[in-house]
């Protein structure tokens, strides 16, 4: 965690290595850049995103997602919860 002021959050998460896909619901509007690695994320709505190292994303609160990562995966994020 890089940041924890009122409504909002940012931080780096690294991942060196993982045993299958990660499941994260989102506590508010997640905005991520992809330093490391790549990353498919199927949202439960159907959508999918696939990201490499230099692409930005930015999902809804309460989005259930499913990360598929090729590590070692790193990304920089903002979390801002709603007001």
């Amino acid at each position: 965690m890089l940041c924890d002021g009122e409504g909002i959050q940012s931080g780096l998460s690294r991942f060196t290595e993982v045993t299958g896909p990660v499941q994260w619901t989102l506590p508010g509007r997640e905005t991520f850049l992809v330093l490391e690695g790549a990353a498919r994320i199927e949202i439960d709505d159907g959508q999918v995103l696939e990201l490499t190292a230099g692409d930005i994303a930015s999902l809804p609160a309460g989005a259930r997602t499913t990360w598929y990562l090729t590590t070692p995966f790193k990304e920089f994020w903002v979390i801002a919860s709603a007001a």
